[in-house]
């Protein structure tokens, strides 16, 4: 994982122009009654899911909803869930920075860290690189889009509006597969998206020009975007595997419980995109327009 990107292509990928689209209804194949499939942006608060035409109204007709991971689940985690998840974000005790870097190398980060987070490398130094990383980028998300640290995320408002009135809420994976996908990776691997990631003048314009591109459903201009950050391993690891696993989720389900599933929109399209791999299983997929 050599890209910056790759950071929040568990977020927000995109649709192509043709399918500027976020919610779509599924039919079809013996379904009861009809599911939807809503593509989001991890980090754009709640409120923006009022721009989004016939979601609330989807929302009401289903039974229940179901995300990528059942978020509600982070407020029960048991002592034992919250160290592996912590242990997962941190460095090996064998292992240190210098066994990943050349000096240069940490003189150069050491000077970038300084200079977007206030903290010196040796101050993060217990971090495994991809930590270090994100951290960076939410920083940048902070400052892109300041209500995400008073606002609740798209994603979670869903599933908490679900619960709060009496519908299921699930998830299509579990949170751990989610950490080990972005940490489980090599420490080297994440050693060299780190410096990757620092040698890039335009990581923060990047993120600037994608939330607007969503925010307006210009996909084609998040699509193109994409297309020039993540590699072919890239996107079959975080979408392809990811959707073809999905997808035999939801036939479990949608034959007769009607859900609104919400996951991040670059899930949505190309041969191995949501909407495609449901209609070669059969299902009508449809835009839903009001």
């Amino acid at each position: 994982m050599k890209r910056i990107l790759v950071i929040i292509a568990l977020s927000l990928l995109a649709v192509p122009a043709a399918n500027a689209q976020l919610l779509w209804k599924i039919s079809g194949r013996g379904v009861e009654k009809p599911s939807y499939i809503l593509g989001t942006h991890h980090a754009v608060p709640f409120t923006y899911c009022d721009s989004i035409p016939g979601l609330m109204k989807a929302f009401g007709e289903v039974a229940q909803v179901v995300g990528e991971f059942d978020m509600l689940k982070m407020g029960a985690m048991t002592p034992a869930q919250m160290q592996n998840m912590q242990r997962m974000m941190m460095m090996p005790a064998d292992t240190t920075m210098a066994s990943l870097f050349t000096q240069a190398e940490m003189d150069s980060l050491d000077t970038y860290l300084k200079n977007t987070l206030g903290a010196n490398l040796q101050m993060l130094s217990s971090m495994k690189p991809m930590t270090i990383m994100v951290t960076v980028q939410q920083k940048m998300l902070m400052e892109i889009i300041p209500d995400i640290a008073t606002h609740t995320g798209m994603d979670k408002y869903m599933q908490t509006l679900a619960a709060e009135k009496g519908k299921q809420v699930g998830g299509l994976e579990t949170m751990e597969y989610q950490l080990n996908l972005l940490y489980g990776s090599s420490l080297q691997e994440q050693a060299d998206a780190l410096l990757d990631m620092t040698r890039r003048s335009n990581s923060k314009e990047l993120l600037v020009e994608l939330t607007a591109a969503y925010k307006t459903q210009d996909l084609g201009t998040l699509w193109k975007i994409f297309q020039e950050q993540m590699t072919g391993l890239e996107y079959d690891a975080l979408v392809k595997t990811r959707n073809l696993n999905w997808l035999e989720e939801m036939k479990k389900l949608l034959p007769s419980r009607s859900t609104l599933y919400v996951v991040g929109a670059g899930h949505l399209p190309g041969d191995y995109g949501m909407i495609n791999l449901l209609r070669e299983a059969g299902y009508k997929v449809r835009p839903v327009k009001k």
